[in-house]
């Protein structure tokens, strides 16, 4: 029980709304969507500078367990109107739990991770990446949209894709491209079941749906986002 308890915590490699981050956006998810045409100027992904962040809650947002992922891959298209397309790649055999997360303990921190790993989770040995593919970007218009990024001036929508499964998912970001360098900045919601992750949500022997009363961990997930990108040289 208790490895399940941190497992489920642990979904987040994504995001979270339960745990009751005031800075995250609930994003909205569609099916997938024809990936956008780069038009402009190729940036390639800084792995160095660029970050992933997952944060995860139980049931009312109790003891969110959170950690880091770290990128394998990536570029993105800058034309007059900013940012048009490109894509990403994460490594998910990179996923880490932030030891504060699981009270200082090193045993807990090595089971969680463990645990997201498995096939319980993410089934990172057949599925060692997570892909995310841009489809559209459009300004961000006050009068339509809501965000809790500071400074959001983009939405981004692209195909996600976990466990071999892609679904479109739209959410503000703030983009900036400056002397050569571009960064995206990002924090959002996702129900993590959408994509397969259904662990801790459903019976384990007859798969039923449980009452979200008995969930060990939400099913929403919390992303934050931090690309850099370095203009390629032509």
């Amino acid at each position: 029980m208790k490895k399940i308890v941190l497992s489920l915590a642990v979904i987040a490699t994504l995001t979270l709304a339960s745990c009751g981050n005031k800075n995250a956006d609930k994003a909205t998810t569609t099916t997938e969507q024809e990936v956008a045409v780069e038009q402009g100027d190729k940036y390639s992904i800084n792995l160095t500078e660029s970050n992933v962040t997952w944060k995860v809650g139980h049931k009312g947002g109790v003891n969110p367990r959170y950690g880091t992922l770290t990128l394998k891959a990536g570029d993105i298209a800058i034309d007059a109107n900013g940012l048009n397309a490109g894509s990403y790649t994460i490594d998910m055999t990179s996923i880490n739990a932030d030891i504060a997360s699981v009270d200082n303990d090193a045993t807990k921190k090595g089971d969680l991770e463990g645990h997201l790993k498995s096939a319980d989770f993410f089934n990172v040995e057949a599925n060692p990446t997570v892909d995310f593919k841009i489809t559209k970007v459009e300004d961000f218009d006050a009068a339509k949209h809501t965000s809790k990024v500071e400074g959001a001036n983009k939405v981004v929508s692209g195909n996600l894709t976990i466990l071999g499964k892609t679904v479109n998912i739209t959410f503000p970001a703030k983009v900036t491209v400056e002397n050569g360098k571009a960064v995206m900045d990002a924090s959002f919601v996702a129900d993590r079941t959408e994509w397969g992750l259904v662990f801790g949500t459903t019976d384990k022997d007859s798969g039923a749906a449980l009452n979200p009363a008995d969930w060990a961990i939400s099913k929403d997930m919390e992303i934050g986002i931090h690309l850099v990108a370095d203009k390629v040289a032509e």
